[in-house]
């Protein structure tokens, strides 16, 4: 095995397969959304297509940080300073992807970006609380 990589335990498997089928739930609302958006113009679809890409690459990225790479010793207060780091990662790459569609892309509709983050959010959530058979009552 490499360096800093373990097998996976029991839960970290469940949490990555749980992440998988969210983060293609999230994939498959963003080309939707991106799809209607085409219908009526472009710049609408190439900005929601930014803002998924914005939220979906730093998920990703944490998701990779937090679950697959694990260091030798695995104590408790490691995995929090892994989970703690990879948070970090996500919010400071979420930063720069925003700078740079921003400062990048012309025409952009920040209507059609922000939307279709906060789409993926809410999206992620609700698959999130259903996989975990949370609130079935709502």
């Amino acid at each position: 095995m490499r360096k800093g990589h373990r097998k996976p335990g029991v839960h970290t498997r469940i949490a990555l397969q749980q992440f998988r089928k969210v983060f293609l739930i999230q994939i498959v609302s963003l080309v939707v959304i991106a799809g209607i958006l085409l219908l009526h113009s472009w710049t609408a679809a190439w900005s929601s297509l930014c803002g998924g890409m914005i939220f979906l690459l730093p998920n990703y990225v944490f998701a990779y940080r937090a679950l697959v790479v694990r260091q030798a010793k695995s104590t408790p207060g490691a995995v929090i300073r892994q989970l703690y780091a990879s948070e970090i990662w996500k919010m400071g790459l979420s930063i720069a992807l925003f700078i740079a569609v921003f400062i990048l892309i012309q025409p952009l509709n920040p209507f059609s970006l922000f939307g279709t983050y906060i789409w993926l959010q809410l999206t992620g959530f609700i698959a999130q609380l259903k996989l975990n058979n949370s609130f079935l009552k709502l």
